[in-house]
């Protein structure tokens, strides 16, 4: 059995798309999962499996949220190995600014970091970051300049589909719990 977590996009988010978690949890049991726990409301699952490709899961979770919720989300699903390697690449003093929004970018098909970038575009260096790495990106703004960032209308480009968000302190939860 390996350890995963699964990241799923758009979860109670905004009075939409909601789901309990604690019906998750059982909906995973149920679909032959172990060690299931959820953190906080927006769609992290941790949980274990003999299955050992990350892409085999995240399709057959999403199946499960369209049979069991008809839903049809997409999901990230992360091992050991990913889990590690977004801890590594974690820029130096991420976070430190306290009037800055930190978020991480996760994205569901691998290689679409540069996309983000080439589609946000030239950034305002002084109130915006982005710092690409393997699968995931970076994002920094100025809570004070957020409207102004390019970085801040993502939602209102086509590669935000592609992506499931979670602020700085989610991520650094999900590695610890991890």
């Amino acid at each position: 059995m390996a350890k995963y977590v699964a990241l799923l996009r758009g979860i109670n988010v905004g009075g939409k798309s909601l789901i309990k978690m604690s019906d998750l949890k059982l909906s995973m049991e149920r679909a032959g999962y172990e060690s299931v726990r959820t953190y906080i409301n927006s769609g992290n699952v941790f949980f274990e499996s003999k299955i050992a490709d990350t892409s085999s899961l995240a399709s057959a979770i999403e199946s499960l949220l369209l049979d069991d919720f008809t839903l049809n989300a997409k999901v990230v699903v992360l091992n050991k190995s990913d889990i590690d390697q977004l801890q590594a690449s974690i820029p130096r003093d991420w976070g430190a600014k306290p009037d800055w929004k930190y978020n991480t970018l996760f994205m569901l098909r691998p290689g679409m970091e540069s996309h983000v970038l080439q589609q946000v575009g030239e950034l305002q260096s002084d109130i915006e970051i982005l710092i690409a790495a393997k699968g995931v990106v970076f994002q920094a703004i100025e809570f004070a300049q957020f409207s102004k960032a390019r970085s801040g209308k993502l939602a209102s480009l086509p590669i935000y589909r592609d992506m499931t968000v979670r602020n700085f302190n989610t991520t650094k939860k999900i590695i610890e719990l991890f």
